[in-house]
């Protein structure tokens, strides 16, 4: 059986791509000042992005049907899954609200990139980190993830990505 934080090699270029997997998430560290999990990708990158992945990415957003489940007593109870959005207008600071997704479509979006310290150019050496939203602090248990991605996404083919399922960072 998986544990979360899950890992799962995913491929961007092609709909159709689909992941059905069930996985255990542990109890919560004894300290720690997270919001819960999120769901998103992560993608490698060399850096100072030669390739211009990241340009690539944020301008061809992953859209991916997707379905968490809670397995208790022999049942699958839905969970929301819920998407930040920043909900300021003009030049107004940012202002986020959480919103539950709509038709469980859910639509890839910045949220942070982990830098390795390697030298510029060196080949999937940093990650860059994208979220499709969270089902915040559910607790421990059984659970079953199902995805699918709805676009076929030309631009995407050969990038390194993994669907990755992960305590959001501390704050």
């Amino acid at each position: 059986m998986l544990t979360a934080p899950l890992k799962i090699p995913m491929p961007l270029d092609k709909a159709g791509h689909k992941i059905d997997v069930t996985f255990d998430v542990p109890p919560p560290p004894k300290v720690s000042h997270s919001t819960g999990y999120f769901l998103g990708l992560r993608m490698l990158f060399a850096p100072a992005d030669p390739d211009g992945k990241i340009a690539t990415i944020d301008a061809n957003p992953v859209f991916v049907r997707v379905t968490l489940h809670r397995l208790q007593d022999g049942k699958e109870i839905p969970v929301k899954i819920w998407n930040r959005v920043d909900v300021a207008k003009g030049y107004e600071p940012s202002r986020f609200e959480s919103f539950s997704l709509k038709d469980d479509i859910a639509v890839s979006s910045r949220a942070f990139t982990e830098y390795s310290g390697a030298p510029p150019g060196t080949p999937d050496a940093s990650t860059y980190v994208l979220e499709f939203g969270g089902p915040g602090e559910q607790g421990p248990g059984r659970y079953r993830l199902r995805l699918e991605t709805l676009k076929d996404i030309p631009q995407l083919k050969g990038f390194k990505a993994f669907l990755s399922y992960e305590r959001a960072p501390d704050r």
